[in-house]
This record gives structure tokens, sequence and C-alpha cells, in this order.
């Protein structure tokens, strides 16, 4: 990717330095292909996107079938990307995968469409159609490209959104809990165990599982759920109250 950057670049570089360092104006009609991703990547380096975008744009269009068009494509994304304009640079880097598939970009797109839809999930509360679809992306990225210099940071991403995803579960349990809907508080609770048992909320959704289990008098099955939590969780904060919990299951199943 570097060489093939440093050999078409570097021609254009000399040429749109000239023209900068001579203050004189450049004429965009008569730039080459190169001389003119240049520019536009000039433009790009130094914070003005929405401008690289316009420059980035015409190049798709000017030279269409030159080598440097896929060079432009992907610096699109990157210009929406950075002037936060997410769901636009989704389609642009979509676009670098379907019309370019042998570009040296690829592998970056793929990682960067789940940053975009990262950038958009929001808050545990609301909705998480994004953080769906981030997830989805980066399990795509990284099932496409398991050895990539990208592959840990897209493994960070996931368990971040995953964490999002077991609060979101652990919420809608917590509301049915205390409005005394037991069993529907079991259906999330359960699902966060299952889906993301290995994320910071499972502790909680594991001790709430076995107080709905109390409070529907299921004893045995509470009390194997408060052993279990020990178990696992034998320096948690709520280790008290699950153990009083246990000597008060203990005393109903014996009696």
């Amino acid at each position: 990717m570097l060489m093939k950057q440093f050999r078409l670049w570097i021609p254009g570089l000399m040429v749109v330095l000239l023209f900068i360092s001579c203050g004189k104006k450049i004429n965009k009609e008569e730039l080459a292909a190169e001389s003119y991703f240049e520019y536009a990547k000039n433009l790009f380096d130094r914070g003005k996107y929405l401008d690289a975008i316009t420059e980035f744009t015409v190049i798709t269009l000017k030279f269409s079938g030159n080598p440097i068009v896929d060079d432009a494509q992907f610096y699109l994304g990157e210009s929406h990307f950075k002037n936060e304009e997410y769901l636009i640079a989704v389609s642009e880097y979509q676009k670098v995968i379907n019309d370019y598939p042998e570009s040296i970009y690829v592998q970056e797109c793929f990682y960067k469409i789940g940053l975009s839809f990262y950038e958009l999930s929001q808050r545990p509360e609301l909705d998480q159609e994004y953080t769906l679809k981030a997830l989805r992306q980066f399990q795509i990225f990284i099932e496409a490209y398991p050895k990539s210099d990208l592959r840990s940071e897209a493994d960070q991403r996931l368990f971040e959104l995953r964490s999002k995803m077991a609060r979101k579960q652990l919420l809608g349990g917590n509301v049915y809990r205390k409005m005394g809907i037991y069993d529907s508080a079991l259906i999330y609770y359960n699902i966060l165990l299952e889906k993301y048992y290995d994320t910071p909320s499972a502790e909680r959704a594991m001790y709430w599982k076995a107080i709905c289990l109390f409070k529907l008098k299921e004893y045995e099955q509470a009390l194997t759920q408060f052993t279990v939590f020990l178990e696992k969780y034998p320096n948690s904060k709520l280790k008290g109250a699950a153990r009083s919990k246990i000597s008060d299951l203990q005393e109903k199943i014996n009696n």
C-alpha cells in the first residue's frame, strides 16, 4: 500500500508543492490524475474535508479507469468519516469494496464501515440499530481478515459493543423486576447470560435472575443460581446478600 502511494504521489506532490511555494493559483483543469489526487490529498491532510470531498469526487468522475481512482474513492470515504458524516462514509467505503475488489484499501474499508456504525451507536437505553450493525460488521471483518493488523482494535470494539448490548438487556430486565413481572425479567436476564456472559453486566444479571426465581418460589433453581453466582463471582459486592438468600432458601427447602 505504501509503495503504491509513494510511486503515485511523488510526481504529483512535486507539482503541487511547486505551485504552493510560488504562491500561484492551481489550474486544476491542467492537472494530471496523480497531481490532482495530491492536490485533493493535501486538502485532506490540512483538515479541509469539505473541499477534499469535492475534489476526490471530481477525480472519481474525471479520471474513471485511472489506477488512482480507488485511492480517491477511499479518501472520499475518509473525508466523510472525518467530517462525522458516518452513513455517507459507509456508502463510500462500500463502493471501494464493490467496485475495486482488488484494491489495497478493501480490508481497511471493511473495518472502517464497522467503525462508522460504532460512532453512530447510541446509549444503552436508546435504540441499538447501529450497535447491532457495528457488531455484525466487525464480526465479518474478523472472519475475513483474522490476521489483520487491525484485529486487536476490532476485538476491543466488539467487546465494547457487546457490553453495551448487555447493559441494554440488564436495563430491560430491571424494569420488569421492579414492576414485579419476574417471568418477563427472567427473559432479559437469560438472554444476557447466554449472549453476553463475558461482559461486566453478567454479574448483576446472574444475581437478579436468582432473585426473580426466589420471588417466583422456584426455590431449588434459585438456590442453584445463587450458588453458581458465588462460585463465579466470589469477590462480588453482592456476595453477602447472596449468602443470606442461600440460608433462607435452604431453610425453606428443608421445611
